[in-house]
């Protein structure tokens, strides 16, 4: 049995979710005194698929997407380690499954609506298996538009949204020149968006010029409006909508590939 890391991540953003601010000390003691005590919630998910399934049935592969899911949770500042409250008790044996919501934490998990779509799974695996066609900076921007969607940060998220799309034009228009310096000094003078836009698509039929523009021209408004000085209005509707249209860019300048570089 396998699971994807956001399905874990889900999961587990579910069940903290549920977790009252102000919930009293001797509620906490099926939970060692903290939070969560992530084993039970390891159980619980795998019950869902195997009934009467135990802790001791599993093996470190299906726990260890959950922790990797914890720490994920930690470093942006929704748990901590440890026990609620721990008062110097020792917790040397349950060290990685003991957890603490953080202030922070329960505000953020209490915005149902700030949280990600569930429908993220596997983004960032489908948008890094384009990296050995558009090159690292791709697939560096691709995997941040989607890590900072998941934290509900939607604006860097529309922002990287529109790099990746930058660095797919950028990388056909030099492996059909064959030239990086050239394209690189192209693009960075004004109007360079545009003068290697009209490059890349210059021997391209027409219907793939409009389609590639269309795209582009999509993109390009994310990373625009989500980079400039401004008070934005971006919200998770228009971060969803910018990986959508990252992921389709994606896979059609790739399936073109031959038609944009020739």
């Amino acid at each position: 049995m396998e699971i994807q890391a956001e399905e874990a991540f889900e999961f587990l953003i579910q069940h903290l979710a549920k977790i009252p601010v102000n919930i009293s000390r001797p509620a906490l003691v099926a939970t060692r005194y903290a939070h969560l005590y992530l084993p039970q919630v390891v159980e619980a998910f795998w019950r869902t698929r195997t009934p009467n399934v135990g802790t001791v049935d599993l093996t470190d592969t299906q726990f260890t997407v959950f922790y990797d899911a914890a720490w994920e949770l930690a470093r942006i500042g929704v748990l901590r380690p440890g026990r609620v409250a721990p008062r110097n008790q020792e917790m040397a044996n349950d060290f990685g499954d003991l957890w603490s919501i953080t202030a922070f934490g329960f505000r953020w998990l209490g915005k149902g609506s700030a949280r990600p779509f569930i429908d993220m799974s596997r983004m960032s695996e489908v948008l890094a298996g384009f990296v050995p066609l558009f090159g690292a900076g791709f697939g560096q921007r691709a995997v941040e538009a989607v890590g900072t969607y998941r934290t509900a940060n939607y604006l860097a998220s529309c922002s990287m949204a529109g790099a990746a799309a930058e660095s797919i034009l950028l990388a056909a228009a030099i492996a059909k020149s064959g030239d990086e310096a050239k394209m690189l000094k192209m693009y960075e003078a004004a109007p360079g968006r545009t003068r290697v836009t009209g490059y890349v698509t210059g021997q391209a039929t027409d219907s793939v010029k409009r389609q590639f523009e269309a795209a582009l021209h999509i993109l390009h408004y994310w990373r625009d409006d989500a980079s400039h000085g401004q008070q934005t209005t971006i919200t998770e509707v228009e971060a969803h909508s910018a990986l959508s249209e990252l992921l389709r860019l994606a896979q059609f300048a790739s399936d073109r590939w031959s038609a944009l570089t020739a």
